[in-house]
């Protein structure tokens, strides 16, 4: 819709977008030549893992769970760098070897409650049993024997307490450090199936077995073996190699904001708000994926013209042109909802006039004071004070129109304006996108072969950047006078002969908005020329300094320690197993970034904690209860009671052959691995699970039927088949979006269990394997269902951990969070100016941290997503639905957005124009800080636990603040002049994102009364009334 047309008398018109193709989904786009490299890779381990099946040595030597080599490919496939892929695959075979090591111990411990005497007359009953069965059955006396073992005949209720015991307690541990940090999952996972093995099999034992885990560690190791040698042999990455693939698509992704800008100069229809989050998502999750490879890149060794000190330091220019484009990403994003906020208004009023009255329709002077009082009714819900003589009304425009210039309404010939004169800057920019993204690809893909054509190129670009970057740069300053001139030009009404803002008491006080929005959009498309050409700059400094391709060896190993023991950065396979969601009670952890961050800007303000006067016995009475009880301790108990539940039909004689025929091991694990810590993640892990189980169950009959048909099994049609299918399984688990991980993983485990089973059945001589085909699904499925069961009321008693309450606690977690930040704002603003004289760093050092924990909450909030989405299924207590919890977190996404840009401007803002701001707008007034504090507490609070808001409240905030800015001028302060600097531009910028903060605030504050409602009501009473009540 054209935004000039927001401006006439009528009323904006919603126009549909044009038709347009709908995209392939994003797990189909992965055709490219590095996607197919590693899909290529993983699947060759894992086609040879399967092919151990149909050898007949290999599966007599590894046995029945021969199948579990490649389960393992499944769950952690060698996709990315080999030294994060090793470091999954320990954590996995770690976790199956303390499982290992402590089944032995419980075996010994189990064994050492029977005498040898006792034991010796439990064998000679078993064997004269067995006898006596023989004789009348006529079957083997050994077979029957090791039946009657497996139906239970030698259970002990003493044995099979201490199996029960200790593996508790070891499966309780794991849970809680699953709970303590996310990269232990799989270790938690795959230790605790390993030690089911010994409390599901140990009891009925007649011997101690050190080997039982053998079954499952043999194939692990076999699967991890093979994935190592084929990240090796087949196409290896490095790390810098993976990370500057990452990085190439990062820069590529910044053309999105551009094109966005282009689309809104030119009045063409603006890219709906899922596109745009879509674009916005992107960024933030690319980004996000080069964590743990940039952990580990100090350990990089490779080939190429790049070191790893290289490429951080490229990494570190590209994380500011994210940044950058972020912001006007965001620019767009609200410009967008306002826009469709404007079409869903007008249709409204559309409606309204087409269903008013006809007498009311034959006043013309009804029609012209409503379309007076239209033309005079501002944009903003809170409602313009009279303008004065002296100035304030003006004053009151220029506030107004630095609130929400994304909303503002566009003047006539002003996008024309902008277009021609930002046409260059973003025309060039672009180039230089593309070029810095040439640049990283071509230096990545010639490390070990550069052709004739790549090495003529390569010669060509270092001119070209350098080029590139001193026309980015006469762009960009040519585009900032340009502008400036055409926003003065088509504002001309607004300023006097001198160049001063006239006082026009009488005009509409939004008349100002387009300039401000023009203002702020300058500023933002300088800003991100600014850091594309410092990217270009760097670029060509690296390909004349690294002319030649060599070998790199590993330089630091601390980075990759402090990889493994924070809790924050992500794992190395994203999607091995649920995650596990982040405690949003565990306040002192999630603040503590913050802090080090706040000591790091300013080293003398390190806060005190409050003395606490309780005794030794309470303070230790009160913790073991919050660690017992906790989410995660929580978690852990659930996990102990569902292993019990479900286990105890293995350890009576009259269920326990049943459990062992029926491989009532799938219930179990299924049940374990179903259990998280919130219900929102157990739903979809439910429901995932499921689907993937009947999927892999279709596939893996129609892989047998194809391959052996109705026979014993024909080895070459079985690995055609599964070959195929191989392809289709990695391909879902590799790009399906890391939500489906649990589904693909556990698609691919029934295709396997299916396929092993049913070639073990006729050819290994074995007790209990559950049939071949439709059988072995059948009783797949079934079993499926009961732990499902078993886990969901486990799950849902005592009392259903709410995934409405997990959200709510978090989003007050990230208010909280926005509260430090804001107080690290007053701190950093309120800094004396002497003080940066001595420390120069010291502003540079609040940027960067700026830059960091903005974009660390951006991506905690939108990891909130999944959980959002999820509510609409479910049934809450609390005052909150899905609507108000997406809303609110929009609003935090604005809020950290403006409190991010005002932390690095303070860092880069003149000193005058500082303590200006700080005094005109009450930024660091006692009052004004307390008001906002206050206000974000009491969100924070009623957040977590749904209590009303009191009705008399320090707001609205803007209000506030234009008081404050009243009593320090008479008039506004505005002239072409100013509109030509580039530092007033910058403060045009800081006082805008300070407004917009405010008045986010004061709708988040709106949007909550209406939800919890208010209390405290203060009631004017009459004066009857109070006679009345007497």
């Amino acid at each position: 819709m054209d935004q000039r047309s927001t401006t006439s008398g009528e009323h904006p018109q919603p126009q549909p977008h044009p038709h347009r193709r709908r995209p392939l989904p994003a797990w189909l786009r992965h055709f490219g030549r590095n996607d197919l490299k590693v899909t290529f890779r993983c699947w060759v381990a894992v086609w040879i893992s399967i092919l151990l099946i149909f050898i007949n040595p290999s599966l007599q030597n590894i046995g029945q769970s021969t199948f579990f080599a490649a389960i393992v490919l499944f769950i952690v496939p060698p996709a990315g760098i080999l030294m994060v892929y090793l470091l999954a695959s320990i954590s996995l075979l770690v976790g199956m070897c303390l499982a290992w090591a402590w089944g032995i111990l419980a075996m010994k411990a189990a064994f050492a409650v029977r005498s040898d005497d006792e034991m010796q007359r439990l064998l000679q009953s078993l064997q004269q049993q067995a006898v006596a069965i023989a004789n009348q059955t006529g079957q083997p006396a050994a077979a029957i024997s090791a039946k009657l073992v497996y139906d239970g005949f030698l259970l002990d209720a003493r044995v099979v307490a201490i199996y029960y015991v200790m593996s508790c307690v070891f499966i309780y541990l794991l849970a809680r450090l699953r709970y303590a940090n996310a990269k232990f999952i799989l270790l938690q996972v795959l230790g605790t199936i390993t030690i089911d093995v010994f409390m599901l099999t140990g009891p009925i034992l007649s011997h101690f077995k050190a080997s039982l885990a053998q079954v499952l560690v043999k194939p692990a190791v076999i699967g991890v073996a093979l994935g190592v040698a084929c990240s090796i042999l087949i196409f290896p990455q490095s790390t810098s190699y993976v990370l500057l693939s990452e990085m190439e698509k990062l820069i590529r992704l910044l053309e999105a904001p551009l094109e966005s800008t282009r689309r809104l100069l030119a009045a063409d229809p603006l890219s709906d708000d899922a596109e745009l989050q879509t674009f916005k998502g992107a960024i933030v999750g690319t980004f996000k994926l080069m964590e743990p490879a940039l952990a580990f890149l100090p350990l990089d060794f490779s080939r190429g013209r790049w070191n790893a000190d290289d490429v951080k330091s490229l990494h570190a220019r590209v994380r500011e042109a994210a940044t950058a484009s972020l912001f006007l990403l965001n620019f767009h994003i609200s410009r967008g909802s306002a826009t469709a906020q404007m079409e869903r208004l007008g249709t409204s009023m559309a409606v309204k006039a087409a269903n008013s009255t006809p007498s009311s329709r034959d006043t013309p002077e009804t029609d012209d004071h409503e379309a007076q009082d239209q033309d005079h009714q501002p944009a903003d819900k809170e409602s313009s004070p009279p303008a004065s003589s002296n100035g304030s009304g003006s004053t009151f425009g220029l506030i107004d129109a630095m609130k929400s210039p994304e909303h503002s309404a566009i003047r006539p010939g002003l996008l024309e304006a902008l277009q021609a004169a930002t046409a260059d800057v973003l025309q060039v920019n672009s180039r230089a996108i593309q070029l810095a993204a040439e640049t990283v690809h071509l230096v990545n893909t010639s490390r070990w072969h550069l052709s004739a054509s790549s090495k003529a190129r390569l010669e060509h670009l270092q001119p070209e950047l350098v080029e590139m970057q001193a026309r980015l740069q006469t762009t960009r300053e040519a585009c900032v006078i340009s502008t400036n001139d055409a926003i003065i030009e088509t504002h001309r009404d607004l300023f006097d002969e001198d160049g001063l803002l006239t006082h026009r008491s009488s005009s509409n006080p939004l008349a100002l908005n387009g300039l401000i929005l023009s203002m702020v959009l300058e500023e933002r498309i300088a800003n991100t020329a600014a850091t594309t050409e410092q990217v270009i700059c760097y670029l060509a400094q690296l390909l004349a300094l690294r002319n030649q391709t060599r070998l790199w060896l590993p330089t630091r190993l601390r980075y990759a320690l402090s990889w493994l023991t924070s809790g924050d950065i992500a794992a190395p396979v994203p999607g091995a197993s649920t995650g596990t969601a982040v405690d949003p009670d565990d306040v002192e952890t999630q603040m503590e970034d913050t802090r080090r961050r706040l000591r790091m800007v300013s080293k003398g303000n390190r806060g005190a904690r409050a003395p606490k006067n309780r005794s030794v016995l309470t303070r230790a009475v009160v913790g073991t209860y919050r660690w017992l009880f906790n989410p995660g301790g929580v978690y852990a108990l659930r996990m102990v009671v569902v292993t019990i539940a479900v286990a105890i039909p293995a350890s009576l004689p009259s269920t326990a052959g049943f459990f062992y025929r029926q491989k009532g091991i799938w219930a179990l694990i299924m049940a374990q691995t179903c259990l998280l810590m919130y219900m929102a993640d157990f739903t979809f892990s439910l429901v995932s699970r499921f689907l993937g189980t009947v999927i892999g169950g279709v596939l893996g009959m129609l892989a047998w039927y194809i391959g052996s048909g109705s026979g014993d099994g024909n080895p070459y049609g079985m690995g055609a088949a599964t070959a195929v299918l191989a392809v289709v399984l990695m391909w879902w688990r590799l790009y399906l979006p890391p939500a489906l991980a649990q589904a693909s993983i556990m698609t691919a485990a029934t295709f396997m269990l299916i396929i092993g089973y049913s070639w073990a059945e006729h050819h290994i001589v074995q007790y209990g394997l559950p049939g071949v085909g439709y059988q072995a699904f059948w009783k797949r499925l079934v079993l499926i269902l009961v732990g499902a069961a078993a886990a969901f009321i486990v799950q849902i008693f005592p009392k259903p951990p709410s995934a409405t309450r997990y959200v709510c606690k978090s989003l007050s977690n990230h208010v909280r969070t926005l509260n430090d930040h804001y107080a690290l704002l007053i701190s950093q603003w309120e800094s004396h100016p002497n003080k940066h004289q001595q420390q120069p760093n010291t502003g540079v050092a609040a940027a960067t941290a700026a830059e960091k924990i903005s974009l660390k909450l951006t991506e905690d909030l939108m990891g909130l997503t999944d959980a959002i989405s999820l509510l609409k299924i479910e049934i809450s207590t609390t005052p909150f639905d899905q609507a108000i919890l997406q809303r609110t977190r929009d609003r935090c996404h604005t809020m950290n957005q403006c409190l991010g840009k005002l932390l690095v401007l303070s860092a880069h803002l003149p000193q005058h124009l500082r303590l200006r701001l700080g005094q005109n707008t009450g930024l660091v007034e006692d009052k004004s800080v307390s008001n906002v504090t206050c206000v974000l507490r009491i969100v924070e609070s009623s957040l977590r636990t749904g209590a009303p808001l009191p009705e008399r409240l320090p707001v609205p905030l803007v209000e506030t603040c234009f008081l404050a800015w009243n009593r320090h001028h008479e008039k506004a302060e505005l002239s072409v002049e100013l509109v030509r600097s580039q530092e007033y531009r910058q403060y045009c910028v800081a006082v805008s994102a300070y407004l917009s903060f405010l008045a986010t605030l004061d709708d988040l504050v709106g949007d909550l009364k209406v939800t919890v409602g208010e209390t405290h009501v203060v009631q004017r009473w009459e004066e009857e009334e109070v006679v009345e009540g007497v």
